[in-house]
């Protein structure tokens, strides 16, 4: 008995002691970011001396008192695979399989999670690509800002793991490998059904009082008697998933999503920022503040990663909804919109068009190569350079008001504008006069430009083009086969519905 007890009091004391650990990002199959310095990092013994080997370059450094160390690995092109080992004075971690490539952190709600398995072209996909990889973060949320996440791993991108991508992300993703020939890892740290508040940090809502205002209530009492509360909320309420006096504290709370799955990560370089999220914000009137909101969460997240110039990749909220007869706004519709205009406001900020390739009855739709190829249309052109390329749909540069019509120019026209299926009228328009009411309007094709006019509406002052939920047809491309941009002249607040 006492061997017994002194073989387990000596195994004790050795976990106890076993300190040596890095976050989980730092694991074998990792994508690093390519031609930066990296900082890699973790936890020891405060004191412990440690070397950090790769490529026969060792590095050396001490764990602060923090329990903290770190080392710079130096700036390296494209390539591997490499090993990282890690030895301090009683411990030794190896990582392997480490590649430097393009890291693009992808975030947001269930479109960016929505996983190949479920996509409509994903059977299509034969082809191994063992150098797209993804770390998939599982769901965290925590009452304040987190230096490594919970579970996560990182895959490679074969035959049984593919089906574990997000969609969006692996379609982007293999067009830039296609194009680029280099590694490419994708961080998915996105959670379904959440609004923009919970990623966003408690000092980037300072400027919205009542989501701020909660942040500020989190403690671990209050999340302690909140959970006690919920309880008993659903014991009393059977069947019931949010009953009435019901608080969502995880993917619903402010801030608890950046504590848990966004803060980690900025020790982390990468090279972009894809952003698929707003459907749990169209409502009235939250969809009015979602421009602000995604401003403030987009310039934290630069300040955060220490890159005023992180390029952010913004996919708009695509059709969805019932048609309507009379040409109406609604909570999506100005989500959509403020989507778009918070990428006219600032630099390196783009957006992604998708209007046409929704599902109205659905709104998760299973069409994800689209929207894939059509955000590394528009990161190959932004982010990579290549100028020439045409990435984006007419967007309006010019209104011009004569009498009883109305004269658009366009951007971004590419070889020519086009009514796709043939001829020359396009659909989705829509004129008001002082009236403030909208009516359908007949537009055309008149070389580069687009001549709008309607019966009901004689002297015109405000057009909309695909302002609405889901709009009964859209042809307006230009020939490169991206669809016009949706856009309004009038600054009204007059959404009805949620879609």
């Amino acid at each position: 008995m006492k061997i017994v007890f002194l073989s387990i009091s000596l195994l004790l004391a050795t976990l106890a002691h076993a300190q040596l650990r890095l976050p989980r990002y730092f694991s074998d199959h990792a994508v690093l970011q390519r031609d930066q310095p990296v900082v890699l990092w973790g936890w020891s013994v405060p004191g412990d001396k440690l070397s950090v080997t790769m490529a026969d370059v060792t590095h050396t450094t001490t764990t602060n008192r923090d329990s903290i160390w770190r080392v710079t690995l130096r700036a390296k092109p494209a390539g591997g695979p490499y090993d990282i080992v890690i030895k301090g004075a009683t411990e030794k971690i190896t990582i392997k399989d480490i590649y430097f490539g393009d890291v693009f952190f992808c975030s947001g709600q269930s479109n960016m999670v929505f996983t190949m398995n479920k996509e409509e072209h994903s059977v299509e996909e034969k082809e191994n690509f063992p150098l797209i990889r993804q770390f998939h973060v599982y769901r965290n949320t925590q009452p304040w800002p987190q230096k490594d996440v919970g579970r996560a791993e990182w895959m490679i991108s074969d035959e049984k793991m593919r089906k574990r991508f997000s969609a969006v992300a692996y379609y982007f993703a293999k067009e830039i490998y296609k194009e680029k020939k280099i590694p490419v890892g994708i961080i998915l740290s996105a959670y379904g059904g959440s609004p923009i508040e919970p990623f966003m940090s408690k000092e980037a809502l300072k400027d919205f009082p009542e989501a701020h205002s909660k942040a500020d209530k989190i403690t671990p009492e209050f999340i302690r008697k909140t959970q006690e509360e919920n309880d008993r909320l659903l014991a009393a309420n059977p069947g019931i998933k949010e009953p009435k006096g019901f608080v969502n504290i995880k993917n619903r709370y402010p801030t608890m999503i950046y504590n848990g799955m966004i803060a980690p990560f900025f020790l982390y370089p990468v090279k972009g920022v894809l952003w698929y999220q707003g459907e749990t914000n169209t409502f009235i009137p939250q969809c009015y503040d979602y421009e602000a909101k995604l401003y403030h969460l987009v310039r934290s997240w630069r300040r955060s990663w220490k890159d005023e110039q992180l390029p952010f990749y913004i996919v708009q909220l695509p059709n969805y909804g019932e048609q309507v007869d009379v040409p109406r706004s609604s909570a999506w519709t100005f989500v959509q919109e403020a989507q778009f205009k918070v990428s006219q406001r600032m630099r390196h900020v783009h957006t992604i068009v998708t209007q046409d390739v929704g599902d109205p009855s659905d709104i998760h739709p299973t069409n994800k190569r689209d929207v894939g190829k059509r955000i590394a249309a528009q990161v190959l052109k932004q982010t990579y350079g290549d100028t020439k390329r045409i990435a984006q749909g007419p967007t309006v540069v010019k209104v011009d008001i004569r009498s009883d019509t109305i004269e658009l120019h366009f951007a971004n026209i590419g070889s020519g504008l086009e009514a796709k299926g043939g001829g020359k009228n396009l659909y989705g328009f829509a004129l008001a006069g002082k009236d403030d009411k909208f009516y359908r309007a007949s537009a055309e094709l008149r070389g580069d430009r687009v001549v709008v006019y309607s019966e009901q509406v004689g002297e015109p002052l405000y057009i909309r083009y695909a302002f609405e939920s889901n709009p009964a047809k859209i042809n307006f491309y230009n020939k490169e086969g991206f669809p016009a941009v949706p856009f309004r002249t009038d600054e009204l607040k007059d959404a009805t519905t949620r879609k």
